[in-house]
């Protein structure tokens, strides 16, 4: 009785549980962190910055990382080769928090490459028969994810016709929910590879980008170029992450920088996507619907 007797008094406090429980809706109902190309000299990962970008990411309580390829430097050497990725991926285990890959190119150096990445990664296998675990979709509460292949051996900078159908029929079969999707190679690249990124093949690369549109796929995240960028294509966002590690070849300005991306994903329909710097600052902020 004298609860409810104080509730009466202060109608500010009956104003403030209404809005708290308004305000808690706006909470992130789940959170990924995307982040890419981690390579380096040292066994080929640049161990000292992608700990670091770890040990962040940590802090920040996603519930799962996608990796935009370019995990280490690759080498033509298979022994050499697997030693990498399974020093990159003990890295990983050691944070515990779960990681889905994206094939970059320097994972594909020689013609045993893709068996050494799916004997070490247990990815999905729901995509394309010649493609299992390398390209693959999965689903995480009310959102679909869906990790494309552009560096198939001696392949490189294009999705291909195989992959274009497997989209098409993955997206129709999901199209009640929202789509993300990532590869290592900008559609649109902004400096050094131009070129040799999915612009090298224009056509394949329009035709993904109008399946993109079809399916109203908001955002395509990448890597390859080592820099943050952010762009708008015909209304479908490409946000290139690039900067897990490897050398940096652009000013702070250009978006060369060592980052990660997080994606807050609410309750209300709203994405909201941050990118922080090693220091924790906030370098770019924007929220898509």
């Amino acid at each position: 009785m004298k609860f409810k007797g104080l509730i009466k008094k202060t109608p500010t406090l009956i104003f403030f549980l209404i809005i708290l429980s308004i305000t808690s809706t706006c909470f992130a109902d789940f959170r990924f962190v995307v982040m890419g190309d981690s390579r380096g000299n040292d066994d080929g990962i640049n161990t000292e910055i992608f700990r670091t970008i770890l040990e962040k990411t940590e802090g920040d309580k996603p519930d799962f990382i996608v990796f935009v390829g370019d995990l280490i430097t690759g080498s033509k050497h298979t022994d050499t080769h697997r030693d990498r990725l399974l020093k990159w991926k003990d890295m990983v285990e050691e944070f515990a928090i779960p990681i889905y890959i994206v094939v970059g190119n320097h994972e594909i150096e020689s013609e045993t490459s893709e068996g050494i990445l799916q004997s070490i990664f247990k990815m999905p296998e729901n995509g394309p028969r010649d493609l299992k675990g390398l390209t693959y979709s999965f689903d995480y509460e009310d959102a679909h994810f869906v990790i494309v292949n552009t560096d198939r051996y001696k392949d490189s900078h294009r999705v291909g016709s195989n992959q274009l159908e497997w989209l098409k029929r993955d997206f129709e079969k999901n199209k009640e929910k929202s789509i993300f999707v990532f590869g290592h190679e900008p559609a649109f690249p902004m400096y050094s590879h131009t070129g040799s990124s999915l612009d090298r093949y224009p056509v394949e690369r329009d035709e993904l980008w109008n399946i993109f549109k079809e399916y109203g796929v908001a955002i395509y995240f990448c890597g390859h170029e080592h820099l943050y960028n952010r762009s708008n294509h015909d209304g479908v966002y490409q946000v290139i992450s690039g900067g897990a590690g490897a050398s940096l070849g652009y000013q702070p300005e250009e978006g060369g920088f060592y980052h990660y991306v997080i994606v807050d994903v609410r309750n209300d329909g709203i994405c909201e996507i941050r990118v922080k710097g090693l220091g924790g600052k906030v370098k770019d902020r924007f929220e898509i619907n």
